[in-house]
């Protein structure tokens, strides 16, 4: 299943719809409207509720909420001139003391033949800023309902949207909504940070966590009655999901992690690009690390089960692989990675511990894949376990590859090209995602009508919450004409291969052409950066607002995109994608030979006439005879050294 667009200003997630009947959508009595009546299909009226999709964020916002409230409108997609449009409404509301709400939403498509519950909710957890805002996003069915611990000042938001644009199967604006939440205030006084924490006995009625205590008290109030003790604390571990560490009779010796740290027989050092393959069964082992929800497994399917542990040590910088694909196991297994310090290390400290994890590679077996971006000199606690209830036989290939480096190597006198007003990414962009997860997603910038000139390298903004990938970023003609890439009219000029880095990198990727790629005049050229569906995060564009002279494009196949829509299009008309290219004047060859005119012919002049051989390339074809041969290297050579 295919989630929608994800917001580039929080870590929430926008959801596909589902078939399900229609809705009952009367608005019960003291219900509140929408406040852009008539906005959608208006291309003149600026939305009033546009929430953190405008600057400066503009809430509908409903007030303090008793002990309930509901609100109704209508969303759906429309066409401007600008393309397929989304409207979306934002309320807001704040809770009154630390509670229970309970959403109730339902949706009506007047439409004929559209999916009747083409709609989508997210509840926002601190709605009054849009930088840390959490949002959830759900399907929500006739009747979908949501409950949600809070605290007492809490800012909650809601977002009705729709999944689809009105020219990909989506409703036009006829989808009618009404939502409901009730509030019911805890009995029980929680979540005070004096409380002490929920899994030791603290010597105070409750603990710090809102969320746990209250689950703990409504099923033992003496715990916030009287105190907090023993008792309570192993309530705490059993109904709040706590970890603690737990490993007896090993059926391996690395099923616990204490023992593997000891034995040299599961430690792994990495000092070149070989691969090493260890080689285990989990049937019958222990499980004694944490669930995991960045497996991308589900709820309830948090744990990877039946697990083993090797200690992988990597010498050199680069990225560091763990893979049971391509025939390493075949059931369903789940890798996970922990950072390992032999002094520190301490077993109950592992979900503090977590780096990345990974379920599934798309191998038919459900194999798993996992990489991650390592500084060197570095060690790390790699465990294989087993979705469900999967176990068995396994080799898992451990990997190192160097880091890609690129420089610009442009010679004097070239020029950046830019359709960005400011350089410097300050947030994630825009993608589609799935089960909490980005697929794979294209992004372009269009340069129309080009002179002719040689493009020496690019740079591009990334962004990357998960493991560290690698991307394309591909240079193509574009024979279309007008300001839109269309993939109708691609023809690929060249492609690199990228390192982007994971872990929250935030920042500039630099690209560079060798050989230097050539422009002819009037070319429109696209550059797109097309990235792989993440192991295990959100991965986008580098973005900021501070404008641009022509549109940001993405496309998905998974969210239903198959070609190019502007960021602007769709609602996101504050996210600019940092971009430039490098070039000079095609027409600058300063001397037989000086293929990349930089006034100089050597090595790299050499390079391309022979990556050129046999070809009939305009720039390596100096005696132009249409075929790059011999008698264009003796050219070459007879020409060796600084132009004069």
């Amino acid at each position: 299943m295919s989630h929608w667009l994800i917001a580039s200003a929080a870590t929430g997630l926008f959801v596909a719809g589902s078939a399900f009947g229609q809705c009952d959508v009367t608005p019960p009595a003291g219900a509140i409207e929408q406040n852009d009546i008539g906005y959608c299909g208006s291309e003149e009226t600026v939305d009033p509720n546009g929430g953190c999709n405008q600057e400066t964020a503009d809430w509908q916002d409903i007030g303090t909420i008793g002990t309930d409230l509901a609100a109704y409108g209508n969303v759906g997609a429309y066409t401007n001139a600008g393309g397929d449009v989304r409207d979306l409404d934002w309320y807001s509301f704040t809770v009154p003391a630390n509670g229970d709400l309970n959403f109730t939403f339902n949706s009506y498509n007047q439409t004929a033949g559209a999916d009747p519950a083409d709609f989508v909710a997210f509840i926002v957890t601190g709605a009054d800023n849009c930088d840390t805002a959490v949002y959830e996003g759900f399907i929500f069915p006739c009747g979908g309902t949501f409950t949600k611990t809070v605290s007492a000042g809490t800012v909650m938001g809601v977002v009705v949207s729709i999944n689809g644009f009105g020219d990909a199967g989506g409703s036009d604006c006829t989808t009618d909504y009404v939502w409901s939440a009730t509030f019911e205030a805890s009995v029980y006084d929680c979540g005070d940070p004096s409380q002490g924490e929920c899994t030791e006995a603290n010597g105070t009625p409750g603990c710090s966590d809102q969320v746990c205590c209250q689950t703990v008290c409504e099923f033992d109030s003496a715990c916030c009655d009287s105190g907090w003790d023993e008792v309570c604390v192993e309530n705490a571990y059993s109904l709040c999901g706590y970890y603690r560490y737990e490993c007896v009779a090993p059926n391996a010796g690395n099923d616990c992690v204490v023992d593997a740290i000891t034995d040299a027989a599961y430690a792994v050092t990495i000092s070149d690009t070989t691969p090493v393959v260890v080689s285990g069964d989990t049937t019958g082992c222990n499980t004694d690390g944490p669930g995991e929800d960045g497996c991308g497994s589900g709820a309830g399917f948090e744990q990877l089960n039946a697990d083993l542990w090797y200690v992988v040590t990597v010498d050199n910088p680069g990225f560091f692989t763990a893979s049971t694909c391509d025939g390493g196991a075949a059931w369903d297994t789940k890798i996970a990675i922990y950072n390992y310090d032999a002094s520190t290390f301490d077993p109950a400290s592992l979900p503090d511990l977590y780096v990345a994890c990974n379920e599934d590679c798309g191998d038919a077996a459900f194999a798993s894949s996992i990489q991650i971006e390592v500084p060197g000199g570095t060690s790390y606690l790699v465990r294989i376990g087993g979705y469900d209830t999967g176990s068995g036989v396994f080799d898992m290939t451990l990997q190192f590859d160097e880091l890609p480096i690129f420089v610009c190597d442009a010679p004097d006198g070239a020029v950046v090209s830019s359709q960005s007003t400011d350089m410097t990414p300050a947030g994630n962009g825009v993608s589609c995602a799935a089960s909490g997860i980005t697929t794979a997603n294209q992004f372009a910038r269009k340069y129309e009508n080009l002179s002719a000139q040689t493009i020496g390298c690019t740079d591009f903004g990334a962004f990357n919450s998960g493991s560290s990938m690698l991307a394309n970023m591909n240079v193509i003609n574009d024979s279309t004409p007008g300001p839109d890439p269309s993939v109708a009219g691609f023809a690929q000029i060249d492609t690199r291969q990228v390192f982007i880095a994971g872990g929250g990198f935030l920042g500039l990727v630099t690209v560079s052409f060798d050989p230097l790629l050539d422009v002819t005049d009037g070319m429109n050229v696209v550059f797109e950066m097309d990235m792989p569906a993440s192991a295990d995060g959100f991965a986008s564009t580098g973005v900021n607002d501070l404008g641009e002279t022509a549109l940001t494009y993405i496309r998905s196949d998974e969210c239903g995109i198959a070609d190019y829509v502007s960021y602007e299009s769709i609602g996101f008309s504050g996210y600019h994608w940092c971009h430039d290219f490098t070039s000079f004047s095609g027409d600058e060859e300063t001397c037989t030979g000086d293929l990349n005119g930089d006034g100089d012919v050597n090595g790299a002049d050499l390079t391309i006439l022979l990556g050129s051989w046999g070809t009939d390339d305009d720039v390596a074809d100096l005696n132009d005879d249409g075929s790059v041969d011999g008698a264009d290297l003796t050219l070459l050579l007879g020409g060796w050294g600084v132009c004069p």
